[in-house]
C-alpha cells in the first residue's frame, strides 16, 4: 500500500515584542510591504510546501499581528511566548504537519528556491536525516536561515526539554543531542563561502541596510539566490 504523502508546513516564528527592535516584523521593507508580509508572500511561492503558517504569541502585544494576518488571509497559531517548543508543537498539531520548516521573521531575505531545495533534499533523504539546517557550519549568508525537522522530533523535544533555553530556542534540544538525531548541514555548493554576510534584522542598523539593498542597490523584489550574492560581493568589492 502506498504511504500517504507527508504534509510539509513552513512555520514562521514572529512576534512584536523583540527586545532590540520592537515591532520590526510590521516595519516597511519594500514595494509597499512590511517585513512579515514580504516573507509570507515569498514563502507562499514555495512549491515543496503544503502550508505557510505564522506561529505567534498569546501576548496582547501580538493582537496587532493577528489583525494583520486575518486581514491578509494568512493562517496562524497563537501560543506561549517564552515556550516556543510548545507553541511550535501545537501549531504542527493544529495544522496536521508531518514535516516542519522553521523560519524566523528576522530573516526578511529568506529565498523560496533555497527553502524548496532544502525541503526536497530532506524528503529524498528522510531515511538518513532527522534535522537539516543551513544556519550552522554552512556557507550560506547568515539571515537565510532555514531548518527542517519532523513532527516526532518536535513532540519528543516538547515532552522532554526541561532547560529554559531549550524551550525558548527550538533547535537547541536537537543540536545538543547529535547521538540521538541525525543532523545534517546544507550548503549551497562547496566552492564559495558566503557566511561572512549578515542579513538578519536585529537592530535599526540591520534594518536600514536591508531596506537599502532594495531601494538604493537595486535588488529585485523577487530576487533569486545568485542575484543577492552578486549584489553583496559587488558591494563588498567597492567597499574594499
Amino acid at each position: 500500500m502506498k504511504m500517504a504523502k507527508p504534509c510539509v508546513g513552513i512555520v514562521v516564528q514572529a512576534r512584536m515584542g523583540s527586545t532590540r527592535l520592537p515591532h520590526k516584523v510590521l516595519m516597511d521593507l519594500t514595494d509597499g510591504e512590511c517585513i512579515l508580509g514580504y516573507i509570507l508572500r515569498r514563502l507562499s511561492a514555495c512549491h515543496s510546501a503544503d502550508k505557510v503558517i505564522v506561529a505567534t504569541t498569546d501576548n496582547t502585544k501580538d493582537d496587532v499581528l493577528e489583525t494583520f494576518l486575518q486581514k491578509n488571509d494568512y493562517e496562524y497559531f497563537r501560543g506561549s511566548e517564552p515556550d516556543c517548543l510548545d507553541r511550535f508543537n501545537k501549531t504542527a498539531k493544529k495544522f496536521g504537519l508531518d514535516i516542519i520548516v522553521r523560519i524566523t521573521a528576522d530573516c526578511p531575505l529568506i529565498i523560496p528556491e533555497v527553502v524548496d531545495d532544502m525541503i526536497d533534499y530532506y524528503q529524498k533523504n528522510r531515511n538518513y536525516v532527522d534535522y537539516l539546517s543551513n544556519r550552522q557550519y554552512t556557507n550560506f549568508p547568515e539571515g537565510l536561515d532555514t531548518e527542517v525537522f519532523n513532527r516526532k522530533m518536535l513532540e519528543d523535544a516538547t515532552i522532554n526539554a526541561d532547560l529554559a533555553d531549550e524551550r525558548e530556542h527550538i533547535n537547541y534540544y536537537f543540536l545538543r543531542r547529535e547521538n540521538k538525531y541525525r543532523i545534517r548541514y546544507f550548503n549551497h555548493n562547496y566552492r564559495h563561502d558566503y557566511s561572512r554576510f549578515k542579513l538578519s534584522v536585529d537592530t535599526i542598523e540591520n534594518y536600514t541596510r536591508i531596506v537599502s539593498l532594495f531601494n538604493e542597490k537595486g535588488l529585485p523584489v523577487n530576487f533569486k539566490f545568485m542575484d543577492l550574492i552578486k549584489l553583496l560581493t559587488t558591494e563588498e568589492q567597492h567597499h574594499g
